[in-house]
């Protein structure tokens, strides 16, 4: 059983907001058995039921700024700021304790990318967000 799910959000054909998926990239394999791992372009329902079996979820995502690299926030189920695609991590939360009467404990890691314009890589200061990231990520997990 999965206690902590993350989930890394971004489109990495958009520059820096790829910079989560990246996270992932080098998290992969590194992650006890314990501590679920998911990337993907954006949140859809089908999410809800690994969300809501999770003691603690972690949602990564690309902030647009330049610093600082990383920032924690806490989350709360709110209403869906989504749109026909996809939904927004608070929107999610809110559907987990619809459907499952289910509250896990929530995180945001932010990460600072500033150059979210078409095209793949990151730009430097994503590329250290992402190194901020894996080490928010690992002091989180006790790694």
């Amino acid at each position: 059983m999965e206690t902590t799910f993350i989930v890394c959000i971004g489109n990495k054909a958009r520059g820096d907001d790829g910079v989560a998926r990246r996270v992932a990239e080098l998290l992969e394999g590194r992650l006890p058995a314990h501590i679920g791992l998911l990337s993907a372009p954006q949140l859809d329902i089908v999410l809800t039921e690994r969300v809501a079996a999770a003691d603690r979820v972690v949602f990564v995502d690309a902030e647009r700024r330049a610093g600082p690299p990383a920032q924690w926030a806490t989350l709360e189920p709110s209403a869906a700021k989504s749109n026909a695609h996809a939904l927004d991590p608070a929107g999610l939360l809110a559907l987990v304790q619809v459907l499952y009467a289910a509250r896990p404990e929530a995180l945001l890691l932010s990460l600072a990318a500033p150059e979210m314009g078409h095209g793949e890589g990151l730009s430097p200061v994503a590329e250290e967000s992402v190194l901020s990231g894996v080490v928010e990520i690992e002091r989180l997990i006790g790694a």
